[in-house]
């Protein structure tokens, strides 16, 4: 019998008890007890205190790992007495102080946190005119990035979605993914339903988007007036005397200062004016992309296209091969068939130049059963990368299986340097679209962004985690240039952990993706159109 969560969570608790050396009577009953009566029990405690000893596994998938083949402490239980609680919470006690002394690792040697964190990219502009920071359009935007705008138009795409067309004059501060600050001048908003909740505050008054299309003029002297051109906004007046947000809907206005609110002067030409159509510069941004469908198989293969194109050299291969292999490996599909992982099966597809250290996007709908086991987390997708300053480690995209660092069943994504997590569960049964974005960092010591979507929707940043070792300095044939998926992947290839659940319309994309496009891959199955790229050779 299986452990449910809940079960798994409290013997986590008691394993630190013990570690920590709060063991109660109770709590040391309880463990006899489980011990005594179940092998779910005891095959989690080894599972557990095996992992706690390699505690980075599930900090970043960055760490030597042992080879398959190391010794297991199967059969432990079967040679102990009476006296066997004590010697498991003496060995508890060993492990665990490597798990506190890990925990506190600190960076090591030729790794540094990342200094600044890019949550918005200038993405298109007009006769723009810099005070101070010059921009061009594909400038990366950091949080705390100030723009001063003398004249012109700016176009500012933040991670979440959301799209602001600034003019100038008109200061700016960004302030995350999420929201941002005007000081003073001109912008129209507009965002997507994925990225609700968008605010941009001013001293007059706060605006969060309910989905919508608005207007805020500044002028920089406590007052703004707030348009709405397309569905409705909350304005939350920052006078003291006014306590209540209120809602305003498509071409509804109000002016906010600090006398109070008041009706925008001249609101009919101005929402003449903000509903004409603006062209902005927008270089082309070529694009390749790998894409597997999952709809045939032939002989073991899943054929891989550029959409419109065949790709010859991309096919997915079932492992292990076989008739069989292939009828268990199809499943019904969010776009016609898929592939199915049952927990024993993997796939791998040659990726020429995947492990290098370059912009990319993973996107792919995945399905994971409710009564996913913990032990069928591992990775969805996983492939080699190599930095020339963090060495070469696997990078993972799976469903977070580690209760002491977040939400068990959202999106993980962990890579060199750090781990990205979610917000919302994976293990409810419904497809769910995920996209995984890659951006090299600007120094080879720093690890690269790694931001995540699910549904469209932005969900968890990557952060650095304190590695336990330097990665392998060696180039590795043997896994390098190739896309493993439904199975973790270890330095000489594909180990026995395995994942569990469907897979579709997985595709890579040769730069970083914008919101935007990754909503279309969501919604249509297939890109924008934009100036594609040669495929991949």
């Amino acid at each position: 019998m299986n452990l449910s969560d809940k079960e798994i969570l409290e013997l986590n608790d008691l394993c630190s008890a013990v570690v920590d050396g709060t063991l109660t009577e109770a709590q040391r009953a309880r463990l006899e007890t489980w011990f005594a009566t179940s092998d779910a029990a005891r095959r989690a405690y080894v599972r557990a205190m095996d992992q706690s000893a390699s505690l980075h596994h599930y900090a970043s998938e960055m760490h030597a790992e042992a080879p398959d083949a190391s010794p297991k402490p199967a059969g432990v239980f079967h040679a102990l007495s009476g006296w066997w609680v004590g010697a498991l919470a003496t060995a508890a006690c060993a492990v665990g102080a490597m798990w506190l002394a890990n925990r506190s690792t600190p960076l090591a040697p030729g790794v540094t946190s990342p200094a600044e964190e890019f949550v918005a990219r200038l993405t298109g502009a007009k006769g723009c005119q810099w005070v101070g920071d010059k921009f061009q359009t594909g400038d990366t935007l950091r949080k705390g990035q100030h723009l001063e705008l003398a004249g012109g138009f700016a176009e500012i795409t933040f991670d979440s979605g959301a799209q602001l067309v600034l003019e100038g004059p008109a200061i700016l501060d960004v302030t995350s993914a999420w929201d941002t600050t005007l000081r003073r001048g001109t912008l129209r908003a507009t965002v997507p339903p994925e990225a609700i909740g968008f605010t941009i505050a001013n001293e007059a008054v706060d605006v969060v988007d309910l989905g919508t299309e608005f207007t805020i003029i500044a002028d920089g002297k406590g007052a703004a007036d707030v348009l709405v051109l397309k569905g409705e906004v909350e304005a939350t007046p920052q006078q003291p005397s006014v306590q209540e947000s209120i809602l305003l809907r498509e071409y509804e206005a109000r002016r906010f200062a600090h006398g109070g609110m008041s009706d925008v002067s001249d609101s009919a030409s101005k929402f003449a004016h903000f509903n004409q159509p603006l062209a902005l510069e927008r270089p082309a941004q070529e694009v390749s992309y790998v894409h597997w469908s999952f709809d045939e198989a032939a002989e073991n293969r899943f054929p891989a296209d550029a959409f419109d194109t065949p790709l010859d050299g991309f096919a997915a291969r079932i492992e292990p091969a076989g008739p069989a292999a292939t009828r268990v490996a199809a499943a019904e599909g969010r776009w016609n068939r898929g592939l199915r992982f049952d927990g024993r099966l993997f796939a791998r597809a040659g990726f020429r130049g995947l492990s290098a250290s370059t912009p990319r996007t993973i996107a792919f709908w995945v399905r994971i059963p409710e009564d996913a086991q913990l032990s069928s987390a591992y990775a969805m997708v996983a492939w080699w990368a190599e930095s020339e300053g963090l060495g070469a480690r696997p990078v993972h995209i799976s469903w977070n299986r580690n209760p002491n660092e977040g939400q068990v069943g959202v999106l993980r994504t962990d890579y060199s340097g750090g781990f990205a997590l979610g917000s919302s569960s994976l293990r409810d049964g419904r497809w769910h679209h995920l996209a995984v974005v890659f951006i090299p960092a600007r120094d080879a010591n720093t690890p690269a962004e790694v931001k995540q979507y699910v549904d469209g929707r932005l969900e968890g940043e990557g952060h650095p985690s304190p590695p336990l070792s330097a990665g392998s300095t060696e180039s590795n044939p043997g896994v390098r240039d190739t896309l493993w998926l439904g199975c973790r992947l270890g330095d000489t290839g594909p180990r026995k952990n395995r994942f569990r659940g469907d897979m579709d319309e997985l595709c890579v994309a040769s730069r970083v993706l914008e919101p935007r496009e990754i909503v279309q891959l969501m919604k249509e199955g297939r890109p924008l159109t934009t100036t594609m790229a040669k495929a991949p050779e």
